[in-house]
């Protein structure tokens, strides 16, 4: 249990630096075919370590049903914005390519509040 703890802690932590760190960048640096890349590799990452604390009961229901939710959503929308994305990019259509980075940039921000949520529940206070 405490190795679930420590993994869930030192990924959120990952996450939760790389997604601020991001949004430093400009817009129309934010996406790229490498940062598509990490964002997806990001949610397995996520997904793995929440789904194991889930089945050993580590995070409260609800917190579960919320990362369901969302897991969900972003397994329906980040391909189909990946691909928008991508084929907008080979056009050269910077608005509909906007619009994709919009719906990608907004799942980053989901995974790594969901994140956050879940590393609170390990803090200290919460013990």
């Amino acid at each position: 249990m405490r190795g679930i703890k420590t993994g869930v802690l030192s990924l959120i932590l990952a996450l939760t630096l790389t997604g601020c760190s991001a949004w430093t960048y400009t817009q129309s640096l934010f996406v790229s075919a490498v940062s598509l890349d990490v964002v997806g590799e990001q949610f397995l990452q996520v997904t793995a370590q929440v789904q194991e604390a889930c089945n050993v009961r580590s995070l409260s229901v609800q917190v579960c049903e919320r990362y369901k939710s969302f897991h969900d959503n972003f397994q329906r929308a980040y391909p189909a914005a990946v691909g928008l994305w991508k084929a907008a990019d080979k056009a050269g259509d910077s608005t509909t390519k906007a619009k994709a980075e919009d719906v990608i940039r907004s799942l980053s921000h989901d995974l790594t509040s969901i994140a956050a949520d879940v590393l609170s529940t390990f803090a200290p206070e919460n013990k």
